[in-house]
């Protein structure tokens, strides 16, 4: 199992980093600073010769360099309020409209960091530069390249703008969602090795050794790598009971070690270890499902009863999770290079997965003939690339539909749609 998708808590922290409204807006900004400081470099030490035709055209007297500068710094303040206010706004709808978990991903878009970053550094480029101004000395490159930034901003408000107008629309934040919850699954499929029914084998019959968490809170990630590095130094085995996203209490077991020549010390397992306040989507795939699931419920929900919503989530999400029945769960074993199973890693479950999706769908959509019809659909669509072991799965949740059908719909028409809808999914089921 790859050691890169269990990352360390340094790797996130990086990641965290380099998200929200900090640290790239203030790098941008900073860099105006900078820029700022070599512009004035470049027009005190002659770089463009007195009477040439680029120092006519640069030509600008003390006062309209002035007004020029203070425009532009003025305006770029202007601005950067009126972009973060507007940011708050979206901020505002997406947390009703859509779900509140959403608001991780509008911050880190990055085309709202670099807008406030670039109209920071113009601001700080255009002040910086209006204090050299003084009754003799004009720097007309520093001016030049002031106007340049100003240009450059405008264009990219324009952008901007139009790629808020965008996201505020709940079907592309579905759609988002869902792409980068498929390039998770496809990271994760593609460089682990498929899971076998008997890999709990390799998990020693002996009684091992409990290691508890020292607190509380959600595991955000899980170093696979260290955990390897551990067993293997101790000819010993590993077996992680949590999962990443999994809550886990101040004294509960998270793992069992079974020794082998020497003792590891538990606080070094449980800095392998990171928790958090909050679930993060590197490294847990389910809070991406969750992510869309939450959609979907929302609109569902009597105050918004938003059906084709829900019917859009439904449809991305049947793309997620048929990628995972088409290929089945990586193995939980981690093996060292002479490839001795060191470490029970598990990361996913194909049961758990749809589980956790399709059983909220399907109880909030109980009764609603549109959706329900749509994700029997759903699971015809995953029947057509599963793998047969899989199969068992797909019929259970088809049961459970025809269940909730038999005691919510009156109708009779109703009912028969909704078996003919079940008996082609089955049909296809049948055929795997």
């Amino acid at each position: 199992m790859s050691a890169s998708y269990h990352e360390s808590g340094s790797v996130q922290f990086l990641q965290k980093l380099f998200r929200g409204f900090l640290f790239i807006p203030v790098l941008l900004a900073l860099s105006g600073a900078i820029m700022a400081l070599i512009a004035i470099w470049a027009d005190r030490s002659g770089v463009i010769e007195p009477g040439s035709a680029l120092s006519s055209f640069l030509d600008i007297s003390t006062d309209g360099a002035r007004s020029v500068l203070s425009t532009i710094a003025g305006a770029m303040m202007s601005v950067i309020s009126l972009v973060y206010s507007l940011t708050l706004v979206v901020f505002t709808l997406a947390a009703g409209n859509i779900g509140p978990r959403l608001l991780e991903t509008f911050a880190n878009n990055r085309v709202n960091q670099i807008t406030i970053g670039l109209l920071g550094a113009t601001f700080l480029y255009a002040l910086i530069v209006l204090y050299v101004v003084g009754e003799e000395t004009v720097p007309h490159i520093s001016v030049a390249v002031a106007i340049t930034l100003a240009v450059i901003s405008f264009f990219w408000l324009v952008y901007f703008v139009n790629d808020v107008s965008r996201r505020i629309m709940v079907d592309n934040e579905i759609g988002r969602t869902q792409k980068s919850l498929r390039a998770a699954i496809d990271l994760l499929l593609r460089s682990e090795p498929e899971e076998n029914a008997d890999d709990r084998k390799v998990i020693p019959e002996t009684a091992g050794t409990e290691v508890t968490s020292s607190a509380s809170g959600y595991v955000t990630a899980i170093n696979g790598k260290r955990l390897m590095e551990l067993a293997e130094e101790n000819d010993g085995f590993i077996e992680v009971l949590v999962q990443p996203g999994s809550y886990v209490i101040e004294g509960m077991a998270i793992l069992r070690l079974y020794q082998g020549g020497r003792e590891i010390d538990p606080e070094t397992l449980r800095t392998v270890f990171q928790t958090r306040y909050a679930r993060a989507p590197e490294g847990d795939i389910q809070f991406s499902i969750h992510l869309n699931v939450e959609i979907a419920l929302r609109a569902l929900s009597p105050g918004i009863n938003d059906a084709y919503t829900a019917i859009s989530a439904i449809d991305h999400l049947s793309a997620s999770l048929g990628r995972i029945v088409q290929r089945g769960a990586p193995t939980a074993i981690i093996r060292d290079k002479q490839d001795t199973p060191r470490v029970w890693l598990s990361i996913l479950s194909v049961s758990d997965i749809l589980d956790a999706a399709l059983n909220p769908l399907r109880q909030a959509s109980c009764g609603n003939v549109l959706v329900s019809e749509r994700l029997i659909q759903a699971l015809g669509r995953m029947a057509l690339v599963c793998l047969p072991r899989h199969k068992s799965i797909l019929q259970k949740h088809l049961r459970r539909i025809a269940s909730d059908a038999r005691q919510k719909l009156i109708s009779h028409a109703d009912r028969e749609e909704i078996a003919r809808a079940l008996s082609s999914a089955n049909k296809t089921l049948a055929q795997v």
